[in-house]
């Protein structure tokens, strides 16, 4: 009998855990990438579009695959700025994380997208542009980029993955290339800051991915 209430006694201090630093409901946090600057002479290159591809399901089979309630995957304006989902130690769905209104994944995409090129020496140029017609296109498909909660017994696993097809003539050996970033966190608690921090980890290892993947525009 002894045995059995230390683990249902253990069992509850997890829950506690969870619940007390991870808020049932919806979190609007604003995810920036610096873009940098152009460099100097640099090939120039434009970002025509970006796709987000990601499919969401209302219960899906394991925490990475991105999910939202029936109503909010039919409206793409929810969709485009969904993040991550916040869950407990039984699994179910306790809220998300979301982009703030007027910002999307593929906001958060393209300024990824266009430090990594300027820090290779590639010149982004905005449709504004007087040079933008002369730019190299590149497009991009967003097939993946989530944020989502494992609970163990002693503490919680953060992680965070994002895979991006690229195309355009940037890369050594292909006109297309699949970029990952990936990111995970041990953590005690499942508070903002944390899922803030495993997000940012995961776009800056995505950058890099990038970086090294690019080809020299020299």
């Amino acid at each position: 009998m002894r045995n059995v209430s230390i683990k249902g006694f253990l069992l509850l201090s997890i829950v506690v855990l969870v619940l007390s630093g991870c808020a049932v409901s919806r979190s609007i946090v604003d995810i920036k990438v610096s873009p940098g600057t152009n460099p100097a002479n640099g090939k120039e290159v434009k970002i025509v579009q970006i796709t987000d591809g990601r499919k969401f399901e209302v219960a899906p089979k394991t925490q990475s695959i991105p999910s939202l309630n029936e109503e909010e995957i039919k409206d793409s304006k929810i969709t485009s700025r969904a993040i991550g989902r916040k869950r407990n130690t039984y699994g179910k769905a306790m809220g998300d994380f979301m982009l703030p209104e007027q910002r999307t994944v593929q906001d958060l995409v393209r300024e990824a997208m266009t430090k990594a090129l300027r820090e290779k020496g590639y010149s982004v140029v905005e449709q504004s542009s007087a040079i933008h017609q002369n730019g190299l296109p590149l497009e991009a498909d967003i097939g993946q980029l989530w944020t989502y909660i494992t609970p163990g017994f002693w503490s919680l696993t953060l992680e965070f993955e994002t895979i991006v097809r690229i195309k355009g003539n940037v890369f050594p050996t292909s006109n297309e290339e699949e970029i990952r970033g990936y990111a995970q966190m041990s953590v005690q608690t499942g508070a903002e800051s944390n899922w803030i921090e495993t997000i940012q980890n995961g776009i800056d290892d995505f950058i890099k991915n990038l970086k090294e993947k690019l080809k020299s525009p020299n």
